[in-house]
């Protein structure tokens, strides 16, 4: 009888462990991961949404998209309409980042101290977005390009020499009076390179 008790108190014992085990395991497998998918839509978001400033534009001559978000000097729009247009689609554009999400721009400051990464622009501090006040909750997920463009925009000049094609050296915004610069004379010229700038830019997507 006592050998009979203590072999059914081990096999009970077993059963049980092994049932928790099991359950678990089923109760760990049919949970869902809706974290997991979110995550990754939010990354695909970001990364498409960039993409897309990096590489479109409404004024060539102004650069990309996000070459004027990151200047705001050329062109008729702002870095705050661009974002809203193209990125959120507001109003009456076709954006990429949907209603439930909210979308940030910043770019690296290097070799500076204090925050390395300056925000251009937030969808939550745009008092004009649908999306004001809507702050990150849940998750966000970002993505990063390099971004060139220029600070001073370059300048073609004009030939310092009298070619038919040409009226001539521009000298302090007047055309030359006569033809006097010849091929054998000193070169002048006004014209301007410009100067580059390459920024690390992060695309960041949140709810």
């Amino acid at each position: 009888m006592s050998r009979g008790f203590i072999f059914s108190l081990d096999a009970f014992v077993a059963f049980v462990l092994t049932m928790l085990t099991i359950g678990l395991l089923i109760f760990t497998i049919s949970t869902p991961k809706a974290f997991y998918p979110s995550l990754e839509q939010a990354h695909v978001l970001a990364h498409d949404t960039l993409f897309a400033l990096a590489t479109t534009t409404d004024d060539p001559s102004c650069g990309s998209y996000l070459e004027q978000a990151l200047s705001g000097t050329c062109g008729s729009k702002g870095t705050d309409v661009i974002m809203r247009e193209v990125a959120g689609g507001e109003p009456g554009f076709y954006g990429i980042v949907p209603q439930g999400f909210g979308y940030k721009l910043e770019k690296y400051n290097f070799g500076e101290d204090g925050e390395p990464w300056e925000t251009i622009y937030d969808s939550a501090a745009d008092p004009q977005s649908d999306r004001h006040e809507k702050q990150q909750t849940k998750l966000a997920a970002s993505a990063t390009t390099f971004a060139s463009l220029y600070i001073s925009t370059p300048k073609q000049g004009e030939s310092p020499f009298c070619y038919v094609s040409c009226r001539g050296y521009i000298a302090d915004g007047f055309y030359q009076p006569k033809c006097d610069v010849t091929p054998c004379s000193a070169f002048k010229s006004n014209f301007d390179v410009g100067e580059n700038s390459i920024q690390l830019v992060r695309l960041t997507v949140y709810t």
